[in-house]
């Protein structure tokens, strides 16, 4: 009897092991699965800035649900991904991780993430700030910040916090550092080749909207500095069959360049790039005298006082 009992003991621990071992992962590998309602057929661009993977992928969600996974070995990391309304959700890994994510397409901002502490506390803190004042929002991050010293989820706050006080690494004023484009017209394009004529760089990417707007006034724009201005089109999107259908709607005849990493882009990192629309404005010298991401604000009064006035005053 008692050698009954310890194969049937020997059994059932047996099967509790395999039920752990499935709530969980494997180590070497990352996987993310969901659930979204109200999402029924829809692709979930992600990517990494910090080597969770290289490029670009896509979660590709069928009857709200999907289902992915990649290689990863490493400990800590985190996954930008981008919702088809081009709000974002940050991610964080580490290898052997099953992250479960589970919302409604109505309510993206109360998206619950599990799979290990720091996306439930990154989760708990998400849903407390979408529901606090501007002034208790910074209440809320330093509380968490002070209570998680050592969290992935403060450091990458802080530095989300670091970025929106500098946006970019560039000031008005500096130069363009040295580069090399090779564009999708196959010209090739350093700063020192821009020397001469004004340049506006363009960075844009189709899933954040606004491009044919922005396309409007950059070809009206040209028309009217004729060789006075030099424009590059600088795409963010994550295939060419997306540029070219866009570069052929909107009639974009100047130079235009894509690699297709969106903020991994080698040029974009360096310039601190980290949202789009944003635009860079150049002088002759290839000194930077205006940039941000909003046009009206950011751009258009340096175009006139530097570019509009000038080719007006040579006529």
């Amino acid at each position: 009897m008692h050698h009954v009992l310890s194969i049937k003991n020997f059994i059932l621990i047996i099967i509790t092991l395999f039920a752990l071992a499935s709530c969980g992962g494997k180590k070497g590998e990352l996987r993310i699965t969901g659930n979204f309602k109200g999402l029924n057929n829809a692709e979930l661009i992600i990517y990494s800035r910090d080597g969770v993977f290289q490029g670009i992928d896509t979660l590709h969600v069928r009857e709200g649900e999907f289902d992915w996974s990649c290689p990863y070995s490493k400990e800590g990391g985190t996954i930008t991904m981008v919702y088809p309304t081009y709000s974002t959700l940050t991610l964080f890994c580490n290898s052997g991780d099953v992250i479960k994510i589970s919302g409604d397409a109505q309510q993206l901002s109360a998206t619950k993430v599990s799979g290990n502490e720091s996306n439930e506390a990154y989760t708990t803190l998400r849903q407390q700030l979408e529901q606090a004042t501007p002034l208790e929002v910074d209440s809320l991050k330093k509380a968490f910040y002070a209570s998680h010293p050592e969290s992935p989820v403060t450091q990458h706050l802080q530095l989300q916090d670091l970025a929106t006080q500098n946006h970019s690494s560039l000031k008005n004023g500096e130069y363009l550092p040295d580069f090399k484009l090779v564009t999708r017209q196959g010209d090739t394009i350093t700063a020192e080749s821009l020397r001469g004529r004004h340049t506006l760089f363009a960075f844009w990417a189709n899933w954040r909207g606004g491009t044919n707007a922005m396309n409007i006034r950059i070809r009206k724009l040209l028309r009217q500095t004729k060789d006075s201005l030099a424009c590059i089109s600088y795409n963010m999107d994550v295939n060419s069959m997306i540029v070219e259908h866009i570069e052929k709607s909107d009639s974009i005849t100047w130079h235009s360049y894509a690699d297709y990493k969106v903020f991994q882009s080698e040029l974009a990192s360096r310039l601190g790039i980290r949202e789009v629309p944003y635009y860079i404005l150049t002088d002759t010298a290839c000194k930077i005298i205006a940039a941000g991401g909003d046009w009206d604000k950011d751009i258009k009064q340096s175009i006139e006082n530097n570019i509009l006035q000038t080719s007006e005053s040579t006529k």
